[in-house]
Order: structure tokens, then C-alpha cells, then sequence
């Protein structure tokens, strides 16, 4: 955690950047048809607490669409979101263990950014995660949200080890 604030404050003094920093990460998974399956939904929800390392939350479908034959207060999604020591931990597992085991990793299109710097990435499966040891197989969403960068994207990313091409 040191390492990567130590980083971020040179690259602050270097580029007089205000507060640029990684704000939270949120992991996030859509339960989709499965939502009335108690048993999915317990093992989605072991899944997120045991790779986060903190009690996810259920979320909430807020409107109807008739497509995905969803209705309001139906169960969508859990997530949870990590700040602080947590986020640094689970980011330094992130890059150093769990990104190197994806087959094929050549490293994230620069384009997976949106307009302010956010990271979104998609994990198919959660085997890849080293400690999990489940036959349980469920895709998760993780979001890195940053603060207050509007510009110079890939040098921030670059600065604290994220693989983007």
C-alpha cells in the first residue's frame, strides 16, 4: 500500500495534479435468471465476500423491463465496495496474482477507460483467483473508480502498475 501512495504523491509533485488517487473498487455480480435460486444466490454471495474479503450487499432491480423478464424489488445483482486497506490489498492481488493467470493476457485496451479515467473490467470466471477453491462458477464485474482525473490517464495507470497497452 506504501509503494503505490509513494508513487502516486511523485507523480502529484511531477504533473501538479490536485488529488489524484484510487477512490474505491467495487466488485459486482448480475445474478440475472438466477435470482430465485436460493442456492445461487448464497454461493454468489460467499463467492464476493470470500474474494473481497467483506460482507457484500443484494441490489435491487429499481424498474422493470419486460425483456429480461425482470420485475422491481427482485434480487439483480451483489456487490460490495472496497476503500482503503482493503482496496489496496485486493488491488496488489489483483495485478500481481489474478491478472497473470487470464489466458492470453496481452494487457487492457486503453479504450476500457471511460471519459474519467474509471477502469472497468470483466472476470468470466472466479477460478482464476488463486485461493478460491470452489467449483462454483460465476463471472464478477470490477470497477476502479479514481479521483479527480480528468486527463493523462495511462500515466496514472502506468504509475501504479495497472497493465494497460
Amino acid at each position: 500500500m506504501k509503494l503505490y501512495k509513494n508513487k502516486i504523491n511523485l507523480f502529484l509533485k511531477k504533473n501538479n495534479y490536485f488529488d489524484v488517487n484510487l477512490k474505491k473498487i467495487i466488485i459486482h455480480s448480475g445474478l440475472a435468471k438466477n435470482n430465485n435460486n436460493k442456492n445461487y444466490l448464497k454461493n454468489a454471495f460467499d463467492t464476493i465476500k470470500f474474494i473481497s474479503g467483506q460482507k457484500p450487499i443484494f441490489s435491487k432491480i429499481k424498474k422493470s423491463i419486460s425483456n429480461f423478464k425482470s420485475k422491481i424489488g427482485e434480487i439483480g445483482g451483489v456487490y460490495t465496495t472496497l476503500r482503503k486497506t482493503k482496496m489496496w490489498d485486493f488491488y496488489h492481488k489483483l495485478i500481481s496474482i489474478v491478472i497473470p493467470r487470464i489466458k492470453e493476457f496481452k494487457g487492457f485496451n486503453i479504450k476500457s477507460l471511460d471519459r474519467f479515467g474509471n477502469f472497468n473490467l470483466g472476470i468470466k470466471d472466479v477460478n482464476v483467483f488463486p485461493d478460491y477453491l470452489n467449483d462454483f462458477k460465476i463471472g464478477i464485474n470490477i470497477n476502479l473508480i479514481i479521483k479527480n482525473l480528468y486527463k493523462n490517464y495511462k500515466e496514472f495507470y502506468e504509475i501504479i502498475n495497472f497493465p494497460i497497452k
